[in-house]
């Protein structure tokens, strides 16, 4: 990777922050000034509001005193009865000319009748009107506390602001009437302060409640920064003058010279970050330039691959340290010279001529040329050579040829020892007997196949659909453990199917073996390898074939050795029908019968016959030859019949037979006959070894129970003398007898018929003596 650049010195970080601290310090410099200057204007406003604000509580004050004072004259002239009605006429008249605020001056009697109005023109106010509502409550007021007084404020007609001045008169102790001042409160405001003031200033006039009275406009200032308010006492109303001053210029305005100062700023500020950045730009590419020209020197010395440059006419212009060590020679020998180059062998000098020629001429193939070349001490070895064009950078034009060579004489050894082999394989696979092909799981395509493959399904096999190609001898979808479209990369390999399967048109056998497995190029394949088993399947039909005579011999044999004890069983009803018989005849030929006797007897009679047929059945059945048919049988059932056989031996032998079987097993799917022979043949061995042991201990159990969903266990129990532990191991081999006078093919035959049911034969000794066989046999299943 490329050299990182190295940082900046300290110093020079500290001359790069110098003209950010000088702006910063002449921003906030300025930024100052300019505060302080809009401070001391903001306070030179608040100075000449104060002054303002005095001036006019003086003006108003003033006033407000002249009209209480003229009220006063009016009383006292009043009270020594000195005022007539004309008198008073022409001074209030005049007065109120004088003083626009004072909208009329009446008098009127301590119930507040208004007696005298002046001047007669005015229309606020009239002569005989009564005083009501806080106008009342204010003279009632005035004449308690027997001072002046100033009523609440109230609308007139236009909804103006007016208040009543109130001064009550006496005479001696008595009251005799009050002299009220009709005033307006905006006339008051418009006359007592000047033009100048009224457009400086918003004016307002509020109640004790803060409500607002009266403004001189309807226009609010935005900025009430700058601001006041006056107390006016009036007695019994106090009333609030607030004065606003109007901003002298836009609410932009004060902000203007900061907002300069601070773009001017930001200006400056991003100017010298650019230049930096520039600069330090620069400087980060020269450093990049070194890092890459020092980094590209280091990888093309660095580098395992030969890289050799020549110009248009073949003379070389540069190689690396990899090329020199491939061939031996140094880059002073190498740079400068043309074709023949001294790494050529003799013996390739033409096709190396011939390539160089291709390559210089732009014919050289993509890829690349395989030559063999010599080091400098005279040694072979083979390299790749590639060619590419070598573009100036300036001017876009080719100045010549770049190579690189590879060193391929390890991975070409490698390269023919994969192809041997693969032909050792290939050999391999095609000598084998089986049929071995391998096809794809989404296409169906046959990717591979043996000879004996091909010599089964075709020579062009490959290349076709495996479904078709091998229609006559595959398994069928269903029988497939895995659907293999399904199965991730995770799962395999995966075994798909193993059996045997015969082919529809040869009638061959074939044990397929079928497996899911990755294939080279990363696709899912199925491999199956059919081995062929017609000869073994054939051995194995003489083989069941000779079972079936040694089962039937065997049958015979037992039977013979029980023919002795099945004609005394059957001398025994036949006995009893000729004696039943022969009474039947007597009795009737006597004439001394009743009906139900003949027919009581003649009943016996046909049990005792119905006995001895079960008998004559059960022993064709036992000797007749036939194919295995396996049905659902009751194992009770079953073990009856066995029970009829074993019951003549074990009567005769003194033997007890004990049943145990649960009530509630489930019927088994077997050929009757056969499984009858093993339980029979486990009996009579039982009894057999039962001979030499005391009478009260010849006794033999037959039980059973499930072992899981899928097998019943039987078990045949004795008490007899057991087996030697040499005897357990070999009991089950063909000709080994225990017996001086057995053939030792009982068991043998016992247990090639268990394994035909798919169940297990074994034998174990009992801590009590004696021997237990146990064997399973398949239970019939709910869905049958």
């Amino acid at each position: 990777m490329f050299l990182r650049p190295s940082a900046p010195s300290p110093r020079q970080t500290r001359l790069w922050l110098a003209p950010y601290i000088a702006i910063g310090i002449f921003a906030v410099a300025m930024l100052i000034v300019t505060g302080l200057l809009q401070w001391r204007e903001h306070d030179t406003a608040r100075s000449a509001l104060e002054g303002d604000m005095h001036w006019a509580e003086r003006t108003i004050e003033s006033r407000l005193h002249a009209h209480v004072d003229f009220l006063g004259e009016l009383g006292r002239e009043q009270e020594f009865k000195q005022l007539t009605y004309e008198s008073f006429q022409v001074r209030a008249s005049r007065y109120v000319r004088e003083a626009p605020e004072i909208l009329a001056i009446v008098w009127v009697d301590t119930e507040g009748k208004i007696e005298w109005v002046a001047p007669n023109e005015s229309t606020v106010t009239f002569v005989g009107e009564q005083l009501a509502g806080s106008r009342l409550e204010a003279l009632q007021e005035a004449l308690r506390v027997r001072r002046e007084s100033v009523s609440r404020d109230y609308p007139d007609v236009f909804q103006k602001p007016l208040h009543d001045i109130i001064l009550p008169v006496q005479r001696g102790s008595a009251d005799i009437g009050a002299f009220v001042a009709i005033q307006s409160l905006e006339i008051l405001l418009r006359t007592s302060l000047p033009t100048l003031f009224t457009t400086r200033y918003s004016v307002s006039i509020v109640d004790s409640a803060n409500r607002e009275v009266y403004s001189n406009s309807s226009i609010k200032p935005t900025d009430k920064r700058i601001s006041g308010a006056i107390n006016l006492d009036f007695p019994n109303n106090r009333l609030g003058l607030n004065l606003v001053a109007y901003r002298g210029g836009g609410t932009w305005l004060q902000f203007v010279p900061a907002a300069l100062i601070i773009v001017l700023t930001l200006i400056a500020t991003i100017t010298l970050i650019q230049l930096r950045r520039h600069s330090q730009s620069r400087a980060d590419t020269e450093e990049k330039l070194r890092a890459a020209y020092a980094f590209r020197q280091a990888m093309s010395q660095s580098m395992i691959t030969g890289l050799r440059a020549i110009d248009l006419e073949g003379r070389i212009t540069f190689v690396n340290a990899a090329f020199c060590r491939m061939t031996g020679f140094d880059e002073a020998e190498l740079v400068g010279i043309k074709p023949p180059y001294p790494y050529w062998p003799p013996e390739e000098f033409d096709r190396l001529e011939s390539n160089i020629r291709m390559a210089l001429s732009g014919q050289a193939p993509a890829s690349g040329f395989e030559m063999r070349i010599m080091r400098k001490n005279g040694e072979r070895f083979d390299v790749r050579l590639y060619f590419s064009p070598l573009i100036d950078t300036t001017d876009g034009q080719q100045i010549g040829w770049m190579a690189s060579m590879n060193d391929i004489t390890e991975p070409k050894r490698v390269r023919v020892e994969l192809e041997r082999a693969h032909e050792r394989f290939t050999t391999v696979i095609d000598g084998l007997d089986s049929p071995v092909h391998v096809a794809d799981v989404q296409t169906g395509e046959i990717l591979f196949a043996n000879r004996a493959f091909q010599n089964i399904f075709g020579f062009d096999a490959v290349g076709k659909n495996s479904a078709q190609v091998t229609a006559a001898c595959r398994p069928a979808n269903e029988w497939l453990h895995f659907d293999p479209a399904t199965l991730s990369v995770e799962q395999l390999p995966c075994e798909l199917f193993d059996g045997e399967i015969q082919h529809v048109l040869s009638g061959h056998w074939y044990h397929i073996h079928e497996r899911a497995i990755r294939w080279v190029d990363g696709r899912t394949v199925r491999v199956q390898i059919a081995a062929d088993i017609t000869d073994r399947k054939h051995i194995e039909e003489v083989n069941l074939q000779q079972q079936k005579r040694l089962e039937q011999t065997s049958r015979l044999i037992t039977m013979g050795e029980m023919a002795s004890s099945l004609a005394h069983e059957l001398n025994q009803p036949l006995s009893a029908i000729a004696n039943y018989c022969a009474g039947c005849v007597k009795r009737m030929q006597s004439g001394n019968y009743r009906l139900d006797d003949l027919l009581g007897a003649m009943q016996k009679a046909s049990e005792q016959a119905e006995r001895a047929g079960k008998i004559i059945r059960r022993m064709r059945d036992m000797v007749k030859k036939g194919e295995p048919n396996r049905q659902p049988v009751s194992l009770a059932d079953l073990v009856d019949e066995t029970r009829a056989f074993a019951d003549i031996e074990a009567q005769r032998t003194g033997t007890q037979i004990v049943v145990d079987l649960p009530e509630d097993l489930p019927r088994i799917v077997v050929d009757r006959i056969m499984i009858e022979q093993v339980l029979l043949n486990l009996v009579r061995n039982g009894i057999e070894a039962m001979a030499d042991v005391p009478f009260e201990r010849r006794r033999l159990t037959i039980a059973a129970r499930p072992v899981d969903e899928r097998m019943l266990e039987i078990s045949v129990a004795d008490l007899g003398h057991g087996l030697a532990e040499e005897d357990i191991e070999r009991i089950f081999a063909p000709f080994y007898t225990t017996k001086p006078e057995g053939m030792g093919i009982g068991l043998a035959i016992c247990r090639s018929i268990v394994e035909f049911h798919q169940g297990r034969l074994w034998v174990e000794p009992r801590r009590e003596g004696g021997t237990l066989f146990h064997f399973t046999v398949p239970r019939e299943e709910e869905d049958e």
